[in-house]
């Protein structure tokens, strides 16, 4: 095990979270033209829908004065799962509750605490959904979540736990016959709150 020291603030998340909505910004057309040519039965605007969730979570970050990464993982669950819209918004907002969950009562978090709480936030996706039909959100949740678990493991940092369930999710994908509105958003995701 390496001596990995990081520790990620609650300004860190925040910043996370803002790049996560800001990478929805650029992309919600683009998941919303994945779902248009898939062969799914689902309807509606998953990317648009993931916007407004997203845009509900960030809505507490303005203007907050708690510091506390638990405190304010805490209000971005809130708000989201108050804001959700349509089945992606609905995943998206238990991927936050679960992650408050992991960090309840944290100040700051290491990485690998803060890489266990995404696991927490995957599981708590995962039950949202019924497993029949299998959704591609949750297989390329699946594999997000196992990809981390190794950096996890390693006591990496959160960068290259970030960038370790990237490239999971993007390996499931690419096994895919077909590019699905649903994982792309997983990686979208996992995208802006790496640049965030």
């Amino acid at each position: 095990m390496s001596g990995n020291r990081e520790v990620i603030t609650g300004s860190d998340f925040k910043r996370m979270v803002t790049g996560a909505y800001s990478e929805f910004l650029l992309e919600y057309e683009h998941i919303n033209a994945l779902n248009e040519s898939s062969a799914s039965d689902s309807s509606g605007v998953p990317g648009t829908n993931i916007l407004r969730t997203m845009g509900a979570a960030v809505m507490p970050l303005t203007d907050v004065k708690d510091e506390s990464i638990g405190g304010l993982a805490r209000r971005v669950a809130s708000a989201a799962i108050l804001g959700a819209r349509g089945n992606a918004g609905v995943v998206l907002s238990q991927l936050f509750r679960g992650i408050a969950k992991g960090l309840s009562g944290k100040y700051n978090a290491t990485s690998s605490e803060f890489g266990k709480a995404f696991q927490y936030g995957i599981l708590y996706g995962q039950r949202v959904l019924p497993e029949e039909p299998e959704r591609p959100i949750i297989t390329a949740a699946r594999a997000v979540a196992k990809g981390a678990y190794h950096a996890v493991r390693a006591n990496l940092p959160i960068s290259e736990i970030l960038t370790a369930a990237i490239a999971a999710g993007e390996k499931s994908m690419t096994a895919q016959p077909v590019t699905d509105a649903g994982a792309q958003i997983m990686i979208v995701f996992l995208q802006g709150c790496l640049k965030g």
